[in-house]
């Protein structure tokens, strides 16, 4: 008898064994399965961040989204799905095997829409189905529209999210301005009103002097979390006619168009390295991958690695499509919208504002120029007012930055 219980514990011993060495190796997989009348289509992918994605679907509505949770490679992770309706809106809430925080996602006439979109144009049946869901405790994104004034800046530092940090150029150096302090750093004792170049690393703003005419011969790197300005001379100096491609694992690479050549520094070691291969081959970045181009191909436009401008009418008749982390953001008819890339042709429509300058995406943190105002878009936060100077209606390339604490 006990040799038949042994025989029986080592098998099942086995049986775990064996799942988890199969668990272990596996790196992506895509699942299909039913719960309340709903089809849902389970994405796993062990590289990407998060490694859960999910298109849900019944016979009028989908909604598609990332997870952020870890559910240790489990399969079939939604258990349950909450419905909500009112008149041509429609909600849902997915309830997981493993306790996680609770998000409601929905469809207006039968086109997902994010919460702060439903928010901002007081959609009346979202109210409504705010109120039936009340018990799950759903965080809903919101803003303020208390703000403190700081020299000619108006900041509403309520909006500031709590790991931004925002460097406004003033000619002589940066305002800082993050949710809990607002400071002045002075680089120079005379203004510079030249297009500066200037970019964020880690806690670091970084600024590229062109006020020489003989080109950029200093790097000024201001350490935000130790309040430190520091500079360092160029062995070989830059042209005027350089600029930056982006940061890519703590180095910034450097284009010098006049001279044909490419380059990366490295802040904290204070060195620069030329990587053109003596003008054979230049480096770029398209969605966190390396590739190399000939000097010909390199040079038909400025090459920058992140929000890549594309063009794809599978997803947008828009000129501007940007992708960063597997999904795209563009603008139509002055709506923000992003996709997925396990469904890139469903649009997610994030919120509305018209006659925007220019944007761009920082930790999937979309950074907005309005006039003379920046705004921000995350999930969880909404369309965010941050700052608001008169400056910045005629002088804003390179004048503002976002950095992370």
């Amino acid at each position: 008898m006990k040799k038949k219980i042994t025989v029986i514990i080592v098998l099942l011993l086995l049986i775990f064994i064996i799942g988890q060495i199969k668990k272990a190796f596996i790196k992506k997989y895509i699942i299909i399965y039913q719960k309340n009348h709903y089809q849902i289509k389970e994405y796993y992918q062990q590289a990407n961040h998060p490694a859960y994605s999910f298109i849900i679907t019944n016979n009028k509505d989908t909604y598609v989204y990332n997870l952020n949770d870890n559910f240790h490679k489990k399969k079939k992770v939604i258990k349950e799905i909450k419905t909500y309706q009112k008149n041509n809106l429609s909600c849902i809430i997915p309830i997981y095997k493993k306790e996680t925080e609770k998000k409601l996602y929905c469809s207006l006439d039968k086109n997902q829409v994010s919460n702060d979109y439903l928010i901002k144009s007081n959609n009346k049946d979202f109210l409504f189905i705010q109120k039936k869901v009340k018990s799950y405790h759903i965080a809903m994104p919101s803003s303020e529209e208390t703000a403190k004034q700081y020299k000619k800046i108006t900041i509403y530092h309520k909006n500031i999210s709590s790991e931004d940090i925002f460097y406004i150029w003033n000619y002589k150096g940066i305002d800082v301005i993050s949710n809990d302090h607002i400071k002045t750093k002075k680089f120079f004792n005379e203004d510079h009103y030249d297009n500066i170049l200037a970019t964020t690393i880690k806690n670091y703003y970084v600024l590229f002097d062109n006020s020489s005419v003989e080109g950029i011969k200093k790097i000024y790197y201001y350490n935000y979390k130790k309040n430190k300005l520091n500079s360092f001379n160029l062995k070989n100096s830059l042209s005027k006619d350089s600029y930056i491609n982006g940061v890519i694992d703590d180095l910034i690479y450097v284009t010098d168009k006049k001279e044909k050549k490419q380059y990366t520094i490295n802040i904290e070691k204070k060195k620069i390295v030329r990587i053109d291969q003596d003008e054979t081959s230049y480096l770029i970045f398209e969605n966190g991958k390396k590739n190399s181009l000939s000097k010909s191909d390199f040079f038909m436009k400025e090459q920058y690695f992140s929000n890549i401008n594309k063009k794809n009418s599978k997803i947008t008749s828009s000129n501007e499509l940007r992708e960063e982390n597997n999904i795209y953001y563009y603008i139509e008819n002055n709506n923000m919208y992003q996709s997925l890339k396990i469904n890139p042709s469903h649009k997610i429509r994030l919120f509305e504002l018209n006659d925007i300058k220019e944007w761009y995406i920082v930790d999937n943190e979309i950074i907005l120029l309005q006039n003379d105002t920046i705004y921000t878009y995350q999930e969880k936060t909404g369309l965010r007012k941050i700052l608001q100077s008169n400056e910045l209606k005629y002088n804003y390339k390179n004048i503002y930055k976002i950095g992370k604490k």
